[in-house]
């Protein structure tokens, strides 16, 4: 009697250690995106945020040019002697002062992250074969599943620039409301991304994103990355897909 016992035991010993295998690597599989998402975060975070109160302050309207003392058929010496003009200097110190102020604050600035990250796009599979043509990537294509995201968790989003703060959209008003509503803490932008598209080997990437800095005030991003010789996931190039 105990020789079959201990067949059964042996049995459900292997079972079980084979189903725990099998779970970890189905685990290991769906957090990956994850994992790589959160690791090239602060590099995205610095290539497409910049603090728009440190935007310099725009050049005056055509009118302003009329004026006798510019010559307007020569354009580049208009744009030399508005350098030499006391508003532009006045303004130009004005905006040196406002930036030195800034960046002396430390004042967190908060950006409003979407909750989740969307799924990609099927087009974004024709676009991560052609940026990474030279390499002969490949596509599985067969386990590509285009409707699945996942919730942001945003202890694990870091910055390189510590005044940064995160909160979940669902926390503000949504639509218009949004740069409507007086905050009693700086809002600095409002950004979301898609899940990052990967190819076969896990080498090569591409994800996108959105930042919004104001109503009708807002871009959108294409961001291809790869691993380099250390293992590390680097930004390979952004370009601008919509403007709004």
């Amino acid at each position: 009697m105990r020789k079959p016992l201990t067949t059964i035991f042996t049995f459900l010993v292997l079972s079980l250690i084979f189903w725990n295998c099998k779970q970890e690597k189905v685990i290991s599989e769906t957090e990956f995106g994850q994992v790589v998402f959160y690791e090239i975060f602060p590099s995205v975070l610095d290539s497409i945020y910049y603090d728009k109160r440190m935007t310099p302050p725009p050049p005056p309207p055509p009118e302003f040019f009329e004026k006798k003392e510019y010559d307007n058929s020569n354009l580049d010496k208009v744009i030399s002697d508005y350098k030499k003009s006391d508003k532009f200097i006045k303004d130009k110190i004005n905006w040196e002062n406002k930036k030195d102020s800034l960046n002396q604050d430390s004042t967190p600035i908060y950006l409003a992250v979407s909750d989740s990250v969307t799924s990609f796009e099927r087009e974004d599979m024709y676009e991560l074969v052609k940026h990474f043509k030279n390499k002969n990537i490949v596509l599985d294509s067969k386990n590509i599943e285009l409707k699945n995201g996942y919730k942001i968790d945003l202890n694990k989003l870091e910055s390189n620039n510590k005044k940064i703060k995160f909160k979940y959209q669902s926390e503000f008003p949504k639509g218009r409301e949004f740069w409507r509503t007086e905050y009693d803490f700086y809002v600095g932008a409002k950004i979301g991304f898609s899940r990052i598209l990967f190819d076969k080997s896990k080498s090569y990437g591409i994800l996108n994103g959105g930042f919004g800095m104001g109503i009708l005030n807002g871009s959108g991003f294409r961001i291809f990355i790869r691993k380099n010789d250390k293992g590390n996931w680097i930004i390979d190039k952004i370009i601008d897909t919509w403007i709004s």
